[in-house]
This record gives C-alpha cells, sequence and structure tokens, in this order.
C-alpha cells in the first residue's frame, strides 16, 4: 500500500466499549509539516476534527506532542488532567497546533507512555480512555518488541481481558513523498502501530494521501 499510494486500515475489534475520554498524541517534526508555511499538514488538524466528530459522548480530551509534552494546560494527572470536550476546547486545540513550533523526534512513543502514565483515572468505574496516534514515522533505535513488552506494562489486561486503554493511530503518507531521504521509518511506523493497535483494541488507518 505504501509503494503504491494506498490505503491500508487494520480494524478495531467488534464489540469495543466506547469511549468517555480521548487523547491525542501528535508527531510535530519536520515530516509532519508543510515546508512551504511550516505548519503541521492541514491533514492532520482534519483528521482530528473528524475523530473528535465521530466520537460525540467524549466528555474529555488532551493533546500531547510526541516527545510527552502536554500541549495544552494540565492541571494534575488522572481525572485532573484533562480538558472538558466544548467547542472551545476544540477551537483551542485547532488554534495552538497551527501555530505549535515545537520540533519533536519523529517517534511518537513517549507521548504514548506519558498519555497512559498520567491521565488514566483508575477510580472512576466508568471511565474510558482512547489514545489516537498521529504521526508518519518510528526514528527509534529500540526494537518494536521492546516497546510492544512496555505498553502492555502500563496498559495490562485485566482478569476479563480488558484493557484500560484502547490505542488507535493514523499514518501520514510524508515517506511516499519524501520516499528517497527518510529510508524505511515509515514502514517500522506502520508495523508498529498494527502490533500495538491490535494489542490494545484500537485500529490503523494509513492515509493514502496528504
Amino acid at each position: 500500500a505504501n509503494a503504491t499510494r494506498g490505503g491500508l486500515t487494520c480494524p478495531a475489534a467488534s464489540g469495543s466499549e466506547a469511549r468517555t475520554h480521548l487523547a491525542f498524541v501528535v508527531d510535530t517534526s519536520a515530516s509532519m509539516r508543510d515546508p512551504k508555511t511550516g505548519g503541521l499538514w492541514p491533514a492532520v488538524i482534519q483528521t482530528m476534527e473528524a475523530a473528535l466528530v465521530s466520537d460525540p459522548q467524549l466528555t474529555g480530551v488532551q493533546l500531547l506532542d510526541g516527545d510527552g509534552r502536554f500541549i495544552l494546560e494540565r492541571k494534575g494527572s488522572g481525572k485532573d488532567a484533562w480538558l472538558p470536550n466544548t467547542p472551545e476546547t476544540r477551537d483551542a486545540i485547532k488554534r495552538v497546533l497551527r501555530r505549535y513550533d515545537q520540533d519533536t523526534v519523529s517517534n511518537p512513543v513517549p507521548g504514548i507512555y506519558n498519555a497512559i502514565r498520567f491521565l488514566q483515572d483508575k477510580d472512576a468505574p466508568n471511565f474510558r480512555m482512547g489514545i489516537y496516534v498521529l504521526g508518519d514515522e518510528f526514528n527509534s533505535t529500540d526494537r518494536a518488541s521492546v516497546i510492544l513488552r512496555r505498553v502492555d506494562a502500563l496498559n495490562p489486561r485485566d482478569s476479563n481481558g480488558r484493557r484500560a486503554v484502547t490505542l488507535s493511530a493514523i499514518g501520514f503518507p510524508t515517506t511516499i513523498r519524501y520516499q528517497f531521504s527518510m529510508g524505511n521509518t515509515g514502514l517500522r511506523f506502520a508495523n508498529l502501530m498494527r502490533q500495538l493497535t491490535h494489542e490494545h483494541g484500537g485500529s490503523f488507518v494509513a492515509l493514502p494521501e496528504l
């Protein structure tokens, strides 16, 4: 699919519970930016908007970059770390992403780690958290098996086989556009996200166009 500008979809398992809280982990490295403007590709913000519209029942949202920084305010951990899912919050997300100039390594894994560590509310019985990763590359010396074990430890299955956090990912095709200069990092991202989303109850979509 990557070589022929096609799309790839690995759907979530059927019967997944509706999310109440959704965190976005966004790779803000140079390859995720339009070189003409220096800003994130418009498709990134459009994809986030579509995800929020598709989950109208959300009560909380949050936003991290790939290095694990919270792009918007975070007052604490657990329930105190979330922002309300309101039109004002969604507008703030769009505004900050349009001007966010913090460069990150092309590796969303630290953002995934911090989202799981700081945002879970283990005391709320109806809390259902999801993570959406928006990225294009996995540029790290770590093996995928190491990442899988670490995320499994942070988000283990309970006695019923359920995980507290579902993990989904959207892959952007920058490695198609710049395939002669970016090596195999895009394929590494796709392979890692496919495995992570399968293990953690989410879906992976590789977009064919920016």
